[in-house]
């Protein structure tokens, strides 16, 4: 009896190689997602003590999580970390937006927009825009703030950190 080898044609060896290739390609490519989603749930929690404050003071006094809101216009916004941001659509209407990483000079930047899609900004498809950041910054999460709360909050830090009125400030000096 003979053994027959079969002969392999020129586009039958780059198939393999292809193959070969792709199951390569493709576990790279997972290992790095998987990586890139360690790196990122590690780097997406604020690390200055004054930010984490600042998030579960805010956090406290918002709502669920919503799927979109309505916007016409931002009044303003207060950055917290890099991950959050506090958007004040008007005086009394606040949303806390959690990105699904950190968005480059978000806490630098004087200027940041939001997209929208008829009026609507909308979790998981919408993202904050930073000038100085060409990358565009994903919108996970969307929670509506009780801004009346938020603000007796912030009086009432204000009005502790300040002396009371008539009291002599403490000498510079020591002795």
């Amino acid at each position: 009896m003979r053994s027959v080898a079969k002969k392999h044609t020129g586009n039958q060896r780059r198939r393999d190689g292809l193959i070969r290739n792709a199951a390569a390609c493709s576990a790279t490519v997972t290992m790095l997602c998987a990586l890139a989603a360690g790196c990122s749930t590690l780097l997406a929690a604020p690390s200055n003590p004054a930010d984490v404050q600042r998030l579960a003071e805010v956090s406290a006094v918002a709502g669920p999580p919503v799927a979109s809101f309505r916007f016409m216009r931002m009044s303003s916004f207060e950055p917290i970390g890099l991950a959050d941001v506090l958007i004040f659509t008007t005086p009394r209407e606040a949303w806390l937006l959690h990105l699904d990483g950190q968005c480059r000079n978000l806490d630098f930047d004087p200027f940041v927009g939001l997209t929208s899609h008829m009026h609507r900004v909308s979790s998981g498809f919408d993202s904050v825009m930073v000038r100085d950041n060409p990358i565009p910054c994903r919108i996970e999460q969307i929670r509506p703030v009780d801004a009346s709360v938020l603000r007796r909050i912030d009086r009432e830090k204000k009005a502790a950190n300040q002396p009371a009125e008539g009291a002599l400030p403490a000498p510079a000096g020591g002795s």
